[in-house]
């Protein structure tokens, strides 16, 4: 699944990108959104966004303010600013996007763009963050930093080391977005980050911080596999 975020005042431009990225892939997650405000409001409830799409002239916050708010949360995401009346200028490089688009493109030519920007997003994919809750605090959290995610009532346990925050996610969720990060399943209840492993055994493991967690029966092949390819790459890295 790819997420791909689309800002625009225009709906029916909006329907029109959605129409061509489809075509590309057909499993996609659309953000939509017809103003900067309402795009950076929403940014707290993103935690992944592959590509997005930014209408560079619209009423109020105007596509260079908004991208900078977006790039405080996502410095990696395939960045296309698109406009049908301006050009482009230093300002809009600031934010270093992918490409600006015209609209006055023909649809063979934008067919061509939107291919080229999914290829790009398909190659830089990335979980900028994961949200995390702590009391009435919301935290942004690498991925790097988080050693397992567990089953909650309500979501799932997000644990760092000596820190723990809670999300409204399921951990099957949180699985799809990390699995290409060596987040493997050691147990149904959660998912463990290989690089925060340090001994596997038969039936647990053991984590950085000295933590031991159980692994079940019926995923011990599959971890203990995973974990070696995960040593196998670490050696060869060094």
């Amino acid at each position: 699944m790819y997420y791909i975020g689309i800002c625009d005042d225009d709906q029916v431009f909006i329907d029109y990108m959605k129409r061509l990225f489809l075509e590309v892939c057909g499993e996609i997650t659309f953000y939509e959104y017809l103003s900067g405000e309402e795009l950076v409001a929403d940014l707290p409830n993103r935690e992944i966004c592959d590509l997005l799409v930014l209408d560079v002239w619209m009423p109020g916050m105007n596509g260079n303010e908004t991208a900078r708010k977006f790039r405080e949360q996502f410095p990696d995401t395939v960045l296309v600013f698109c406009s049908g009346v301006c050009l482009p200028t230093v300002e809009s490089f600031e934010t270093t996007p992918y490409r600006y688009w015209l609209k006055e493109y023909t649809e063979q030519r934008m067919r061509k763009e939107v291919a080229e920007a999914f290829e790009k997003a398909k190659g830089s994919r990335s979980v900028a963050y994961i949200i995390g809750k702590k009391e009435k605090q919301i935290v942004k959290l690498s991925p790097k930093r988080i050693s397992y995610i567990s089953i909650a009532k309500k979501g799932s346990v997000i644990h760092c080391e000596n820190e723990t925050y809670t999300s409204p996610k399921k951990v099957t969720e949180f699985y799809e977005e990390l699995k290409d990060m060596g987040f493997v399943y050691a147990h149904n209840s959660y998912i463990v980050n290989l690089r925060h492993v340090i001994m596997v055994g038969t039936k647990d493991l053991e984590l950085v911080n000295g933590e031991r967690l159980t692994i079940s029966r019926a995923r011990a092949k599959e971890f203990q596999l995973a974990f070696a390819l995960e040593m196998t790459k670490k050696y060869k890295e060094v």
